[in-house]
């Protein structure tokens, strides 16, 4: 791993490659001719560029994420979360209406945002100020309760990593971008009264993160599945990222988004089979050929979210379940991971 370009695009070319750090700034417009044979003005293959931003969180009781999605004409806000002890979900949506840009470029300075005055939610960073916080307001209904959460972290923490990767597509006049980072966060949660279930509340809570931005050149069909975790083995922090997806790099052995993280120090991982012989709902199988991805993911449940609009058609499914198996570090080492919670995503993106 060497040292993030000054710019990820320059004169029209592509910086291949991982990175240990981040770019100043998470652009990829202005590749010279993206889609091949096919001579389009810039404003259009810019146009193709869709951008996600996933801040996953094991804490406490509770495992989940919170969602941004651009595609460009609208954006979407997903917070998902699960109860680890009783398999409770939760789940709200927040529609964003044209705006100049959901996903800032900026990786030093920064926010997120969806302002529905019942659907509050809020991520920020900031390297000057060493912080990176995430806030979110919630409107419940009968079944579902009022929420509200803060959670902070520091870049200076000792077991914070931060890496970056820029992946050739299948042409590698495009590629995909992706800024990982694992933030040790603490913070507070609660939840109103229901009719389902009484008032909680959970302050001082300490837990783990990861934070991964990525902006893509979409092909007019896009498949992509998706398996993340993060939390403490043997007093280990870790976290791990594998996706594998229509767009993979054409040497995906050498530059790939797979990552693992223990106490902040990083391991690419090789590329990565996907399969769930059995179908979505069962066991997914997670393998590679270098012997350091052997897993199993086991889904409990599943929020689907199906959007249409115009000729633009996606399907999201986050599923939450179980890991079973080991991932090894760059030095051998083992991590061995005993029905241990997690999640999955598996999207289906028509442009």
């Amino acid at each position: 791993m060497t040292d993030p370009p000054a710019r990820i695009v320059h004169n029209g070319r592509i910086h291949f490659g991982s990175f240990k750090g981040f770019p100043t700034k998470l652009d990829i417009r202005g590749v010279r001719g993206p889609f091949v044979g096919v001579p389009l003005p810039k404003f259009i293959t810019n146009f193709r560029i869709h951008s996600s931003l996933m801040f996953m969180l094991n804490i406490g009781p509770y495992v989940g994420s919170v969602d941004f999605y651009d595609h460009k004409i609208f954006g979407f806000a997903d917070v998902i979360l699960w109860n680890k002890e009783n398999g409770r979900k939760i789940a709200y949506r927040s529609f964003m209406g044209p705006r100049r840009r959901f996903i800032p470029h900026n990786m030093n300075l920064g926010f997120c945002a969806s302002f529905n005055k019942h659907r509050y939610i809020r991520i920020s960073w900031d390297h000057l100020r060493d912080r990176i916080s995430l806030i979110f307001n919630l409107k419940g209904d009968s079944s579902r309760p009022f929420v509200q959460a803060a959670f902070i972290a520091h870049f200076s923490d000792d077991e914070m990593c931060e890496v970056s990767s820029v992946v050739p597509a299948p042409s590698k006049r495009r590629c995909s971008a992706t800024c990982l980072s694992n933030p040790q966060i603490h913070g507070s949660i609660s939840f109103d009264k229901t009719k389902l279930s009484g008032a909680v509340t959970n302050e001082d809570l300490n837990g783990q993160a990861l934070v991964s931005i990525n902006r893509t050149y979409y092909n007019f069909h896009a498949f992509t599945e998706f398996v993340a975790a993060t939390g403490v083995y043997n007093d280990k922090k870790f976290a791990f990222q594998i996706f594998t997806t229509q767009e993979n790099a054409v040497d995906a052995e050498n530059i790939n988004g797979n990552y693992l993280i223990v106490n902040g120090e990083c391991t690419p991982l090789p590329p990565v089979r996907i399969t769930h012989p059995f179908g979505v709902s069962r066991k997914w199988i997670i393998q590679d050929f270098d012997n350091m991805v052997d897993l199993t993911f086991t889904p409990s449940s599943n929020v689907q979210r199906n959007i249409s609009f115009l000729v633009m058609r996606s399907k999201l499914r986050t599923i939450y379940g179980t890991f079973e198996g080991t991932v090894k570090t760059k030095d051998g080492e083992s991590i061995v991971l005993h029905s241990f919670a997690g999640l999955a995503k598996n999207q289906l993106l028509r442009l």
